[in-house]
């Protein structure tokens, strides 16, 4: 079910982007980069110290922009899947030498915004600021060793994100889209003593244009 509601909102967004009619330039990119956590303590200790031990991992998504004339805003929207991982590997007794314990967690992410581009510098660098707010969908977390696996359902919240980027002319139809943002995956819809989730992510989006 979680699947063919992240289908439904990927194809929604594609949709809205691509029926922009009051829009002068489209911008529709392709990329990812690195999205290091930052919080809470315990995704980033090491196993060996009661943690999941998430460090830099990797990103993938999609990015969509649409131009507004005589107008230094630009909407924005995106949807992004963060993968993080933290794996350890433990000496034992017995017949096995050593053991490895793996845990991972997904989160998508699906946001809008806007930038605020400032005067296009020279060279063809565009450097801009973006607030964003974003639906996150958590994916199941699991805890795998060598003869057992453990999951825990997914959960879904509501964030934000602030950023700096830069967008630089490669040739009239195509650039490249230099971001980094920090971003709280769970600003609102925390339960409990649920930590807030944080990170830093810095990515590379190869944009199109259409008119």
């Amino acid at each position: 079910m979680k699947n063919i509601h992240m289908t439904v909102l990927a194809t929604t967004f594609l949709f809205l982007m691509s029926n922009m009619s009051f829009a002068q330039f489209i911008k529709v990119g392709v990329g990812g980069g690195i999205t290091q956590v930052l919080a809470p303590e315990i995704f980033t200790k090491d196993i060996s110290d009661e943690g999941y031990g998430f460090s830099t991992e990797w990103n993938a998504g999609v990015v969509g922009k649409v131009d507004l004339p005589l107008i230094p805003f630009t909407p924005r929207a995106f949807i992004l899947y963060h993968n993080l991982a933290g794996s350890e590997e433990f000496e034992t007794t017995g017949e096995e030498q050593s053991s490895i314990l793996e845990y991972r967690q997904t989160i998508f992410e699906f946001g809008v915004g806007a930038q605020y581009n400032f005067i296009p510098a020279p060279l063809g660098f565009d450097p801009y600021l973006a607030l964003d707010i974003s639906f996150n969908s958590f994916g199941d977390f699991s805890k795998t060793n060598d003869i057992s696996e453990e999951k825990t359902d997914g959960f879904n919240r509501f964030g934000g994100g602030i950023g700096v980027g830069t967008e630089i002319s490669i040739i009239p139809v195509v650039n490249l889209d230099l971001y980094l943002s920090y971003k709280m995956f769970n600003l609102i819809g925390k339960e409990g003593d649920e930590k807030s989730t944080s990170a830093v992510t810095l990515d590379l989006f190869v944009i199109f244009n259409f008119l």
